[in-house]
C-alpha cells in the first residue's frame, strides 16, 4: 500500500513537471502572439531551459542578451510552478529599480494566466523608520529643522519606508530613526509596525518574493547557522537576476566593519549596562585605557593610508577606495586592545543588569573575534581600510566562491542565475565562456546546467558602430595628456551627434577634470553631471527630456539604466574599466598564474559589455559607441584587444572618424 502511494506521488510530480512545460510552451507559442507581443526564439528557449532546470533540479547559468525579454522568460515558468506546486518562489536582483519593474511584470503575467499569488517586495530593516526610536530621538533632540519635522510627520502618519518619504534625508539622521535588531515584540508599536507585518509575510507567504541579493544572502547564512531565516523555509526555486553582481553582493553582505566611534559606542553601552557603582567605576578606567589605545591605533592607520596615497603615483587615476592594513607594525597595540575588551566582556557577562546585555555580550564577542583574526597570519579573512568621514576597518571571507557555493548551490533548492553579461569570452563551449563567473561563484559546472547563450535579436551591425582610437596617451602613465586628448576627442564626437551622449568614466577625478575642460568650451549642448550623493532618477529624467544633452557619469551608470530612443545615441567609454588595485584584487592576484588574463581582463570585459549595453535598448535604436582607450587599437600589442572586440555584440567598427561621421549621417541623423 505504501509502495503504491509513493509511486502515485512520484507519478503526480512527473505529471506536474510535464504540465509545467506544456503550459510554458503554450504561453509562448499561443498567448504571446494573441496578446500582441513579438515572439522571440531566445526567450522561448530560455523559458524551456528553466523548465528543464526545475524538473531536473539543476542549478543553472543562462546569459540572455538585451532584447531577449529574460524577465518574462523566467517569470512565466516561476508563476506556473507557484500555481501547480503551491510553493513560494523568489527573484533576487541587485537594484531596487529592477525589483520595482519586476513587480509590474509579475502582475501582468499573473493577469494573463489567471493566477493571483501574493507578491511581496522584501526589504531589510535599514529601509524602514522605527516609530519608537523616532519618538526617543525627537524627544531628546534640542530643536529640529523643517526637514526633520517633516520626517517625523511622515513616520507618525505611518509612512516609514524610506523610498516613499519624499525628503533628502541625511544618513546620520536616518541612522537615529531606522529600525535596529532587538526584541521587537516588546515594542509598544509592535502590532501596527509595518516592518514587522512585512517580516511576517516574508516568512509565511506562498506567493512571490522579490528581494535584493544582500537580503537573500543573509537569509541563507541564518539557515546554515541553524537560525530562523528571514524568508519562507519552503522556497526551493529562486532566480538571481543581474547575477554578474553576485560575487560583490555576497561579499558585501558578509562584510563586518568597525570605526573608532563604533567601538567606543559599544564600550559606552557596556558601561551603562552595569548598575553597581564600584564595578562601573572600575570598568570606566579600563574603557578610558582602551579609548587612548584606539586613538593611538587609528592615528597610525591614518598615517598608513596617507603613505599609500603618497606612494601611488597614479592615485588620481585609481582613486583608491580600499587601503591595505599593516597589522604587523601594530600587532602588540591590537593585542593590548583585545585583552582589555575581553576584560570588559567578562564584567558585562557577570554584572550587567540590562535587558540588552545579551546583545552587548554578543557584539563584544564579535569584536574580540574580529581583532583576533586581524592579527592572525593564518586567518581565512581579508582585511582592509576605507576612509570617508573617518577610518573604517573591514573584514570578509577570503574565498567568496566557497561561501557562494555553500549558500546558493546546495541540494535543497534550484538556483537559476541570469544576466545580459555573464560570459567573459565569445569563443569555446559554455564552460569556457562562463569560466570567470564559474570560478568566482563556485558554481559546479559538472553537476549544474550551463544553458547556451541567448543572443540579442537586435541588428547591432546595421544600427550601430564602434569607433576606436589609435595612439592615445596611456590612460595611467600619461594621465594628464590622456585627459586633454580624450576631452578633444569627446568634443569631435559631440559635434557629429549634436549631443545625445552618455560618457562613462571609471574614475570620479577623470570625470571632474573632463567636465571642467568641456564646460569651458562653447558647446551648444547642456552638460549634466551625475550627482554622487543622491538618487540617479532625477538626473536621468533630465537627460531623457533634453535629447541633445550630454551626461557624464560613473559607477552605477555602467549598468541597470534603460534609456531607449534618441537621447542616448552616442555612448563614450572614456577608458577601459579594469579593476582598481585593492586588497581583494591583490588576493586574487596571489591565487592565480596569469592575473591579467585570468582576473583583470575578464573583469574588464564583463563591465565593458554592461556599459556598451546601454546604447541599444530596442529594435529601432541607433547610435555609436566610442572607446577612447587605444590599448585596443590596431597598433597596440596588448594580448586582449581581439578578445575585447570579439566579446562585444557590435562587429561594425572603425578607427577612422570620417567613416563614423558617414555612418551617423546615413543611419542616425535626425
Amino acid at each position: 500500500m505504501f509502495w503504491f502511494s509513493d509511486n502515485k506521488s512520484k507519478k503526480d510530480k512527473v505529471d506536474k513537471y510535464e504540465e509545467l512545460e506544456k503550459l510554458v510552451w503554450n504561453f509562448f507559442m499561443d498567448e504571446i502572439p494573441r496578446l500582441g507581443f513579438e515572439q522571440r526564439e531566445g526567450q522561448e528557449d530560455m523559458a524551456l531551459d528553466i523548465c528543464y532546470s526545475i524538473k531536473e533540479k539543476k542549478h543553472t547559468i543562462v546569459e540572455a542578451g538585451v532584447g531577449i525579454g529574460k524577465s518574462y522568460a523566467y517569470i512565466v515558468p516561476l508563476m506556473y510552478y507557484n500555481m501547480l506546486f503551491n510553493k513560494p518562489v523568489l527573484i533576487a536582483t541587485s537594484t531596487i529599480a529592477l525589483q520595482e519593474q519586476l513587480i509590474k511584470d509579475v502582475k501582468k503575467i499573473c493577469s494573463y494566466i489567471k493566477h493571483r499569488p501574493e507578491i511581496i517586495l522584501a526589504k531589510g530593516m535599514t529601509h524602514f523608520a522605527c516609530r519608537k526610536r523616532s519618538d526617543e530621538y525627537y524627544k531628546d533632540k534640542d530643536g529640529v529643522n523643517e526637514d526633520e519635522e517633516t520626517l517625523y510627520k511622515y513616520i507618525e502618519s505611518g509612512t516609514v519606508d524610506r523610498r516613499f518619504i519624499n525628503l533628502d534625508i541625511n544618513d546620520d539622521i536616518w541612522e537615529n530613526v531606522s529600525i535596529k535588531a532587538t526584541d521587537h515584540s516588546k515594542c509598544e508599536y509592535f502590532k501596527t509596525c509595518r516592518f514587522m507585518r512585512l517580516r511576517n509575510d516574508m516568512l509565511e507567504t506562498k506567493g512571490v518574493i522579490l528581494c535584493n541579493q544582500d537580503l537573500l544572502t543573509v537569509h541563507f547564512q541564518k539557515l546554515k547557522k541553524g537560525q530562523k531565516g528571514l524568508l519562507s523555509d519552503n522556497i526551493d526555486l529562486i532566480v538571481i537576476d543581474e547575477a554578474h553582481n553576485l560575487e560583490d553582493k555576497v561579499r558585501s553582505s558578509l562584510v563586518e566593519s568597525y570605526t573608532k566611534n563604533s567601538i567606543k559606542n559599544l564600550l559606552k553601552e557596556s558601561r551603562n549596562s552595569i548598575k553597581k557603582n564600584n564595578i562601573k567605576n572600575n570598568l570606566s578606567l579600563t574603557i578610558k585605557k582602551v579609548y587612548d589605545l584606539l586613538d593611538k591605533w587609528f592615528g597610525e592607520l591614518n598615517n598608513q593610508i596617507q603613505n599609500q596615497i603618497n606612494e601611488d603615483k597614479n592615485f588620481k587615476t585609481n582613486e583608491i577606495e580600499r587601503f591595505f592594513i599593516n597589522t604587523k607594525k601594530h600587532k602588540e597595540l591590537i593585542i593590548n586592545i583585545d585583552k582589555n575588551i575581553k576584560n570588559i566582556h567578562e564584567k558585562v557577562q557577570f554584572y550587567s543588569d540590562s535587558n540588552l546585555s545579551e546583545d552587548i555580550v554578543e557584539e563584544l564577542e564579535n569584536l574580540i573575534y574580529f581583532l583576533e583574526n586581524l592579527v592572525d597570519d593564518k586567518s581565512n579573512n581579508l582585511f582592509w581600510m576605507e576612509k570617508n568621514k573617518g577610518i573604517e576597518i573591514f573584514s570578509c571571507p577570503k574565498d567568496i566562491d566557497k561561501e557562494i557555493s555553500r549558500l546558493y548551490f546546495d541540494k535543497t533548492k534550484t538556483t537559476i542565475l541570469t544576466s545580459a553579461t555573464i560570459a567573459d569570452k565569445s569563443k569555446g563551449n559554455e564552460e569556457e565562456k562562463y569560466e570567470y563567473f564559474i570560478k568566482n561563484t563556485g558554481f559546479d559546472a559538472k553537476e549544474g546546467f550551463l544553458a547556451p547563450q541567448k543572443y540579442s535579436p537586435f541588428n547591432y551591425n546595421e544600427n550601430s558602430m564602434i569607433y576606436y582610437l589609435e595612439n592615445m596617451p596611456h590612460p595611467t602613465y600619461e594621465r594628464s595628456d590622456f585627459i586633454k586628448k580624450g576631452a578633444q576627442e569627446i568634443i569631435k564626437l559631440l559635434e557629429i551627434t549634436k549631443g545625445k551622449s552618455l560618457i562613462l568614466f571609471t574614475s570620479k577625478n577623470d570625470l571632474k577634470e573632463v567636465y571642467n575642460i568641456l564646460s569651458k568650451q562653447d558647446l551648444k549642448y547642456k552638460l549634466l553631471v551625475q550627482r554622487m550623493s543622491s538618487s540617479q532618477d532625477e538626473i536621468l529624467e533630465e537627460f531623457k527630456k533634453d535629447e541633445d544633452s550630454v551626461l557624464l557619469a560613473t559607477g552605477t551608470f555602467w549598468e541597470g539604466i534603460d534609456i531607449p530612443g534618441k537621447a542616448l545615441s552616442n555612448l563614450i567609454v572614456f577608458r577601459l574599466p579594469f579593476p582598481v588595485p585593492d586588497p581583494i584584487i591583490e588576493y586574487k592576484r596571489n591565487t592565480c598564474d596569469d592575473f591579467l588574463m585570468e582576473v583583470s581582463v575578464p573583469y574588464m570585459i564583463v563591465k565593458l559589455r554592461q556599459g556598451v549595453g546601454r546604447l541599444i535598448r530596442k529594435h529601432d535604436d541607433k547610435g555609436i559607441v566610442a572607446i577612447l582607450d587605444s590599448r585596443i587599437g590596431d597598433s597596440s600589442n596588448s594580448k586582449y584587444k581581439d578578445i575585447v572586440f570579439d566579446s562585444l555584440p557590435i562587429k561594425n567598427r572603425s578607427n577612422d572618424i570620417e567613416l563614423v561621421k558617414k555612418f551617423w549621417n546615413k543611419k542616425c541623423k535626425l
